[in-house]
């Protein structure tokens, strides 16, 4: 799917990144690639991000633990730089892994260009339970319209739902065969 032909301020993203486990769990029906289309690093390292960013936009990406040095790379390939990050604490039961048990993922978040610092008073840490597999809380994208207040346009690349005041890419928006839903 080609990216919009439009430039944004604000682009949240959470790639399908794809794990080596490609089943896992007892009855090997489990891990990302069994619930939705996961990509190659080098697939999202080359998504042309950087032409749809405004000269003076911010970037909030998602990465799990695993994936947090190869989301950087994405960050520095989209032509963004890292300024700091918000960590989701998912409550469950017990989460996923080999090595540990994760029970967060991270935001990492980027600037391009000059972009006047949030100053939000609001810590980087949130808890929140556990959704369907990889669905984030609506919590965060509030937070993020709330900080970038007056930086528009906004983008949500993957995106699963439509969401007022942003523009959607993503082959998980029900009821579209679109790639850019206003």
């Amino acid at each position: 799917m080609d990216l919009p032909n439009r430039k944004y301020k604000v682009i949240y993203a959470d790639p399908p990144w794809r794990y080596d486990n490609i089943k896992t769990g007892g009855s090997m029906n489990s891990g990302a690639s069994q619930k939705y289309n996961t990509m190659p690093l080098e697939d999202i390292l080359s998504l042309p991000v950087k032409g749809i960013a405004e000269k003076n936009s911010v970037l909030f990406l998602w990465s799990t633990v695993p994936f947090l040095h190869d989301a950087f790379h994405v960050m520095n390939a989209w032509g963004f730089e890292y300024k700091t990050m918000l960590t989701w604490r998912k409550v469950m039961s017990c989460g996923l892994g080999f090595w540990f048990r994760g029970q967060t993922e991270h935001l990492l978040f980027g600037i391009r260009g000059q972009i006047k610092a949030f100053r939000s008073q609001k810590p980087n840490f949130i808890q929140s339970h556990t959704l369907k597999h990889s669905e984030k809380p609506a919590k965060i994208r509030a937070l993020i319209s709330e900080v970038t207040k007056g930086l528009e346009p906004k983008i949500e690349l993957f995106a699963r739902d439509r969401i007022q005041g942003w523009d959607c890419w993503g082959i998980e928006v029900p009821n579209s065969n679109q790639t850019i839903l206003p």
